[in-house]
Parts: C-alpha cells; sequence; structure tokens
C-alpha cells in the first residue's frame, strides 16, 4: 500500500469534496508548507486548474 503525501491527499479530499480550498489551505499551515493560511498558494501547491490556460478551478 502506498503512502500519498500530504499534497496528494489534499487533492484528492478537494476534488471528492471532503474539504474546501480553505480547510486544505488551513491545512497546509499546519503542516509547515505556508507561513499563513493562503489560499492562492494552496491552489498552486495543489495544481487546481482548469485544462484552459488562464483559468483557475474554483472550489
Amino acid at each position: 500500500m502506498e503512502i500519498k503525501s500530504i499534497l496528494g491527499s489534499l487533492t484528492e479530499d478537494l476534488q471528492s469534496g471532503t474539504i474546501t480550498l480553505y480547510q486544505a489551505a488551513e491545512e497546509l499551515y499546519n503542516a509547515g508548507w505556508t507561513n499563513y493560511i493562503d489560499t492562492d498558494k494552496a491552489r498552486r501547491l495543489l495544481q487546481l486548474y482548469n485544462k484552459s490556460p488562464g483559468h483557475r478551478l474554483q472550489q
């Protein structure tokens, strides 16, 4: 059994609707990935973008 990274786990939880983007940002902050709760940085780290250029996935 492969253990997922925090990024993989949070991405999966977001895509399934289990957590919100803000909750993912909180988790990244608590894990030391960011210096404050930053939803923009969380979106970038979790690669939450639509396939069309310039459009981000809305969470």
